[in-house]
């Protein structure tokens, strides 16, 4: 049985104050990044960091944390195992964005000691109205700004792709209308789920896509994995699409880093999206990649 957290209403009332409920409206040009569960602390000491004056705070407009599992029936539960995780940690995380103004995106996802497909299903097509509630509930007791689907299936599950639709499609519905986004995470080509091929039914839906190619896609990529070639698959929901860029890389197909991102920076119609926000690679040591970074911010 995985833990659940909750607070009553009196203490919860004293960490999620008035005022600090939403940040300001973001860049149409998304620049996200992720603290997983299991490096909250480097996380935090990462993306305080100043260089001349400039760091994640000036270049990011959305944070993920990716806390939060389905459960059998539907429901949503803090991942337990790295640790409990506070709501006094969530907040703080929330409001130090919040202070920069950078949306803060719950972010649900499938790995327990792998990534469980069959959870992912258990929330978003057997109890996909309970599941949605759910969401949209810890979204809105955490004062958090919307929600980040991180569901993935190593596999061929194109067999899910309606149910999973539809539950974006509803789960929209209601963060919209609180005036909150969502995201949704996929595999940057045509394997796994969900995919590039399920671009087009899911990019009406949402505020933004994340190709998860990482390390496998870039700048002078060749076929599918360029860029250029990813930015084409969008079509003209480009503004939608967050190039996923690796956290902890100098150099990949060819590139080095900075060079991928400035080919995102000079593109002026995607962002970007970094797995995660432990930033290891020197490269985001430094105050370059932010001043990059902030003038698509400005946009």
């Amino acid at each position: 049985m995985i833990a659940r957290f909750f607070l009553p209403m009196a203490v919860l009332a004293a960490l999620i104050p008035a005022g600090t409920l939403h940040a300001d409206p973001p860049s149409a040009r998304m620049v996200l990044t992720w603290v997983p569960p299991y490096a909250i602390e480097k996380c935090r000491a990462r993306l305080q960091e100043d260089f001349d004056g400039v760091g994640p705070k000036d270049g990011l407009t959305h944070l993920a944390l990716q806390f939060w599992l389905p459960t059998s029936e539907g429901g949503l539960e803090k991942t337990p195992k790295y640790g409990a995780i506070s709501d006094a940690t969530i907040v703080e995380l929330r409001d130090w964005a919040h202070a920069h103004g950078i949306r803060v995106m719950l972010c649900v996802y499938n790995s327990v000691n792998s990534w469980d497909w069959s959870l992912a299903r258990s929330g978003f097509a057997e109890h996909p109205e309970e599941f949605v509630r759910a969401i949209v509930a810890e979204t809105e007791r955490l004062g958090l700004d919307g929600v980040d689907i991180d569901l993935e299936g190593n596999g061929q599950f194109d067999d899910a792709r309606d149910a999973f639709v539809t539950f974006v499609r509803a789960l929209s519905g209601k963060l919209h209308g609180l005036d909150k986004q969502l995201t949704v995470d996929s595999f940057a080509y045509q394997w796994n789920a969900p995919n590039q091929t399920w671009w087009k039914e899911l990019f009406p839906l949402v505020d933004g896509i994340t190709s998860m190619g990482y390390e496998q896609i870039g700048a002078q990529g060749k076929t599918w994995q360029a860029y250029a070639a990813q930015r084409a698959a969008a079509g003209p929901n480009a503004a939608r699409l967050l190039l996923g860029m690796p956290g902890d890389k100098e150099n990949w197909l060819g590139n080095s880093a900075a060079e991928h991102l400035d080919w995102i920076v000079r593109d002026d119609s995607v962002g970007v999206a970094i797995w995660d926000a432990q930033l290891s690679a020197p490269f985001w040591h430094t105050a370059a990649p932010w001043k990059a970074l902030a003038k698509i911010r400005r946009r």
